[in-house]
């Protein structure tokens, strides 16, 4: 199945009724945020929310705290301790209980109000990995290779977040190794599992679905 036909399938049943909550997730530069917004395009936003996890990672406090078996390294968001967990969760079920809901307000994501009366919920980014699935009808995880992954983030984060190349380059291996360690073991947990290495979209997993 490619990413075509993917789309085409996840909004038959959106449509339909039959996913109502649909999680994304997978680490940074890995393709997620590209596919959310490709099927967000097929939808009708007039009954789709779609809950971005970026304004719940925290910022500063993640000083306080080192991995554990990287006692020198900088916490990155492959940690779920990187993450507003509690506070996300309880918007996805307030949203899911049909109440309204704000944001997390960020300098560089302003607070939004999404609205408990839209009947479907797309929650997309790094914080899904670590949220129980039994909140999710579906999720998709995309993961990517390190070459590739570094030139996604080269690409977005120096053009539209402007943020310094040698920071990225210096970064990306305790990035790519607090991956491998934390983060990649979500990945088993996904109903689809999606390899984008090399601009491929390769899906390895795919349980009770479609």
């Amino acid at each position: 199945m490619d990413r075509e036909r993917l789309v085409d399938s996840l909004v038959k049943k959106i449509q339909s009724g039959e996913l109502r909550t649909l999680g994304i997730y997978g680490h940074g530069g890995s393709g997620k945020t590209t596919f959310t917004k490709a099927l967000c395009e097929r939808l009708d936003l007039a009954i789709v929310n779609l809950l971005e996890t970026d304004p719940y990672i925290i910022g500063s406090s993640r000083d306080l705290v080192v991995p554990k078996d990287h006692p020198n390294q900088k916490v990155t968001a492959c940690l779920s301790s990187a993450h507003e967990l509690a506070s996300l969760e309880r918007d996805i079920q307030a949203l899911q209980a049909g109440m309204d809901i704000r944001t997390i307000d960020k300098p560089w994501y302003p607070s939004v109000r999404l609205s408990g009366v839209k009947p479907i919920l797309i929650v997309e980014g790094m914080s899904v990995a670590f949220l129980p699935k039994s909140l999710f009808d579906q999720t998709i995880c995309f993961y990517t290779d390190d070459e590739t992954e570094l030139k996604r983030r080269l690409d977005r984060d120096v053009t539209c977040r402007h943020r310094d190349s040698d920071f990225i380059y210096r970064t990306h291996q305790i990035r790519r190794s607090q991956y491998r360690e934390y983060y990649k073991p979500t990945e088993s947990q996904a109903t689809i599992l999606i390899n984008t290495s090399h601009n491929q979209f390769q899906i390895e997993k795919n349980r009770k679905f479609c």
